[in-house]
C-alpha cells in the first residue's frame, strides 16, 4: 500500500522535500547516530568514575578510531572505551583546566 499524500506543489518544492526526506532517512539509519553514550561507568563493577589504569601501546590510525582499553581499579576488570566526543586544547593548561571542572563535578555528584 502507497502511504505517500500527493499535494498540488511546485516541483522544486516537492524535489526538495523529497531530497530532505532521503537526507532524514539516511540519518536515521547511521550508525553512529544510535550509539548512546552514558556516564565514565566500569561496564563490570558498574562503578561510576572508576580509578583505572592504562598501559600506553604504540599505534596509529585515525583520531576518530581512538580505543582505549583501561583496568578497572575497583574490580580489576579490562574494558573498552570508545570516545564519543572530544574536547581537544591547544595547550596543557587549558586541558588541566577542562579536567579540573571534570573532577569537581564528579566529587559533587558522587558524595
Amino acid at each position: 500500500m502507497d502511504n505517500r499524500v500527493k499535494l498540488d506543489l511546485p516541483v522544486e518544492t516537492e524535489r526538495l522535500l523529497q531530497r530532505g526526506v532521503v537526507a532524514l532517512e539516511k540519518l536515521a539509519d547511521d550508525p553512529v547516530l544510535q550509539v548512546e553514550s552514558g556516564p565514565p561507568e566500569c561496564p563490570f563493577c558498574h562503578t561510576l568514575n572508576p580509578e583505572i589504569r592504562l598501559e600506553e601501546a604504540a599505534g596509529e590510525g585515525p583520531f576518530s578510531t581512538f580505543l582505549l582499553e583501561p583496568e578497572c581499579g575497583s574490580c580489576g576488570q579490562r574494558f573498552y572505551a570508545v570516545p564519543l566526543e572530544w574536547a581537544n586544547f591547544q595547550s596543557y593548561q587549558d586541558a588541566e583546566e577542562e579536567l579540573g571542572r571534570r573532577k569537581e563535578v564528579f566529587s559533587v555528584n558522587n558524595e
